[in-house]
């Protein structure tokens, strides 16, 4: 009975902790939209299908293998984060003929496409079950995906992309796993909650970091390639001019004689020898 009553409490702050992600996550993609350079939709469109249809296939093959329902929830409890987390950077390991932050910018939008995708599947399920309010909170879900996957990318852009999608993986993982086990653990599966806990409110502290880091990133770049470019003008300035006189730049000498010269003749002659 305690065990129930712990999942249905994390429920409860899963969709607490998923709103405030949800409008997080909105208010970063929009701040992104103006700071990296933006992608084709069809390419967005695209990769989001793909990774989707990626997770399903792998997910529908560890279901495949298990005889009974609760051994096929136990496994996918364990798989389903590492399965879903890999398939949304499917672009940005492809993809390493675009620059960092562009791949970025891709992978994320997938996660998106990825997130409406599924839930749109499991609106309709639900729907066709009669769990209209199961239905609606699906929604919420689609910020989740897209906040694991900016935390990957973290990871990425600091310089290990492993250890992002380890750290992505494990928190999809922890999120799934109160609602996943209750099929093979029933009440035991409440002794997970604590932890799943402290993984949402975690999460809820990581997009901000995750985001905030990546537009940072992006800003260096922008700046470095700014100081390149002015760099790059003034030696082209250099190797143009060479030895002559920049244009309305009078050397020191030259100047010196030149007022030199109007002293002797106010008319702007020279004397011949």
């Amino acid at each position: 009975m305690i065990g129930e009553l712990l999942i249905v409490v994390y429920v409860l702050i899963a969709i607490g902790v998923g709103i405030m992600v949800f409008f997080k996550t909105v208010s970063w993609l929009s701040e992104t939209d103006r700071t990296v350079f933006p992608v084709p939709f069809y390419s967005v469109l695209g990769w989001g299908i793909v990774a989707f249809f990626t997770a399903m296939v792998l997910e529908s093959l560890v279901l495949r293998f298990s005889r009974e329902i609760s051994t096929a929830m136990l496994a996918l409890a364990i798989v389903v984060g590492p399965i879903e987390e890999g398939a949304k950077l499917l672009p940005f390991v492809v993809k390493q003929d675009e620059n960092a932050m562009t791949r970025w910018h891709l992978t994320v939008r997938t996660a998106l496409f990825f997130g409406i995708i599924e839930a749109l599947m499991y609106f309709v399920l639900l729907i066709s079950m009669g769990n209209f309010f199961g239905a609606i909170l699906r929604g919420v879900v689609v910020m989740f995906h897209v906040a694991w996957t900016a935390i990957a990318l973290e990871g990425a852009l600091r310089g290990s992309l492993w250890d992002g999608y380890l750290k992505a993986a494990l928190l999809h993982c922890l999120y799934d796993a109160p609602i996943m086990l209750i099929y093979p653990l029933r009440g035991l599966a409440g002794l997970i909650v604590p932890v799943s806990i402290a993984a949402l409110i975690y999460i809820n502290g990581a997009v901000d970091d995750a985001f905030g880091f990546a537009v940072s990133y992006a800003r260096k770049l922008v700046e470095r390639k700014r100081e390149m470019y002015a760099a790059f003008e003034e030696r082209y300035e250099v190797l143009r001019y060479g030895d002559e006189e920049m244009p309305g730049v009078e050397e020191p000498e030259k100047e010196n004689q030149k007022e030199e010269n109007e002293d002797e003749d106010p008319e702007g002659f020279t004397s011949l020898p």
